[in-house]
């Protein structure tokens, strides 16, 4: 088998990674982790085939806490960060996996019912090859796999997505055009894709499709999405009641992102499990009110907007008038708060700062983004103490803007700061973080960051 070891192979991906999109630097890095993921690929035994490369990166949620899975908006882009996978298809369905990093092997099969279930990150491609069976009855080929990561696990950047997206699109590699279409689907359509991989991860039924297990957490499809269709170097708003992209917008020179993530491990099919699936409970509960109080259809939050506008203040009536008495195992005031945070996220501050970027009005972000940091505080319930401290101390080292993002419960927080001062503010933010948390200081992590491609194959 060919590895990508030496240094004119090390050389040639570098310079595919930045034919995709990845800067220089980046791809600098990125090559080094593929000649690894090479030579553990090698070190398998496999067939001696050709050898697959993909990169799937990590993504940011600028706007859109908990909108996805309620059929909302969202602003997001992907990072410089993220997994890279080698793979070799197999003629039989054996998946045999290993984590380059950590030399741990895994052996899965592509089949709708597992021998063993899976633990850790070998739950991710599991739910892929076990779905994956169920969807396409027969033979699926499976392949021999190695990845590594520079993505922070569990630290709100979607590591856990990154899996899932990268063993669906070596699978469908080594499946070639079988795993093209479902229930007459095109998954060319990488916006639908992240829609149909959302449901994987979830497990909730798709178009028509069976629900599944998936991995437990009862999430959407923002962070699929946005691995699979970002833009290098801008920002992309998603429709996810009409699974489309909507605005496309370059982030300018003079900004840049740094990201701190917070040393506060939210593990979404771990301890913070059950946290992260109550905020989505909330939304569904939401509904399910809706549908007894006020005696009317709607298949989800954003449904139920677009058929009236009116339908909202309707149910904030119905919440209201419940006040602390239970409402589908929840409190009316505690599904009202949810109801506010989705509405006021998804119909007015996600519209306002695309329309404020777009007009070049970065320095208009601020108060909007501030906004939506508090609704995730006092509506969603799902902030830390790290976090707020890190979004506020952000503010108040300059930042143009700065926010939590991802599930919540811990994770990572964003800085949009002016290039020039990048450094110093980075070096600012972490030296203060540390005098507050010297406990997570080990754990915690600042980068700059561009914002990068979509997920590739490196061709």
């Amino acid at each position: 088998m060919t590895t990508l070891s030496s240094e004119t192979d090390t050389k040639s991906t570098r310079q595919l990674l930045e034919k995709i999109g990845l800067s220089p630097v980046a791809a600098g890095h990125k090559a080094k982790l593929f000649a690894d993921a090479s030579k553990a690929l090698a070190s398998m035994g496999g067939n001696g085939g050709p050898v697959s490369r993909w990169w799937v990166p990590g993504r940011l949620e600028f706007l859109g806490k908990h909108t996805d899975y309620c059929a909302g908006r969202s602003i997001l882009a992907a990072v410089e960060r993220g997994v890279c996978f080698c793979s070799s298809l197999r003629t039989d369905s054996r998946l045999r996996i290993v984590d380059a990093a950590a030399g741990e092997v895994v052996e899965l099969q592509v089949c709708a019912q597992p021998t063993a279930p899976a633990q850790g990150w070998a739950l991710y491609p599991a739910a892929v090859a076990r779905r994956l069976a169920a969807v396409f009855p027969g033979s699926l080929r499976g392949a021999d796999v190695a990845f590594i990561s520079d993505l922070p696990p569990a630290a709100g950047l979607s590591s856990s997505s990154c899996l899932i997206v990268g063993f669906f699109l070596l699978l469908a590699k080594s499946n070639g055009e079988f795993l093209g279409t479902v229930h007459g689907q095109k998954l060319q359509d990488r916006v639908v894709l992240g829609e149909f991989l959302g449901a994987v991860e979830s497990g909730r039924a798709w178009r028509g499709l069976a629900s599944d297990a998936g991995v437990g957490t009862q999430g959407g499809s923002q962070d699929q999405t946005a691995i699979l269709s970002s833009t290098a170097g801008s920002l992309t708003a998603f429709d996810f009641f009409e699974a489309r992209r909507g605005a496309v917008i370059k982030l300018p020179a003079e900004l840049t992102l740094v990201i701190a993530t917070s040393g506060v491990v939210a593990r979404k099919t771990g301890a913070a499990m059950a946290a992260y699936n109550n905020v989505s409970q909330r939304a569904a509960a939401c509904l399910a009110c809706w549908r007894d109080l006020v005696k009317q259809p709607g298949e989800n939050l954003e449904a139920m907007f677009r058929a009236n506008p009116e339908n909202f203040p309707r149910l904030r009536t119905a919440l209201q008038a419940h006040g602390e008495k239970p409402v589908a195992g929840f409190s009316g005031t505690d599904l009202l708060a949810r109801v506010e945070q989705f509405d006021t996220e998804s119909h007015r501050l996600i519209p306002a700062a695309i329309a404020a970027m777009r007009a070049g009005r970065w320095a208009d972000l601020g108060d909007i983004v501030d906004e939506s940091q508090q609704l995730a505080d006092t509506c969603l319930h799902n902030q830390v103490e790290q976090t707020r401290r890190l979004a506020a101390t952000a503010r108040s080292l300059g930042a143009v803007a700065a926010c939590a993002f991802g599930a919540g419960f811990g994770g990572a927080v964003w800085a949009l700061v002016e290039t020039s001062r990048a450094e110093a503010f980075t070096n600012a933010w972490r030296d203060t973080y540390g005098r507050e948390f010297p406990d997570l200081q080990p754990a915690a992590g600042f980068f700059q960051t561009a914002l990068g491609p979509a997920a590739a194959e490196l061709k």
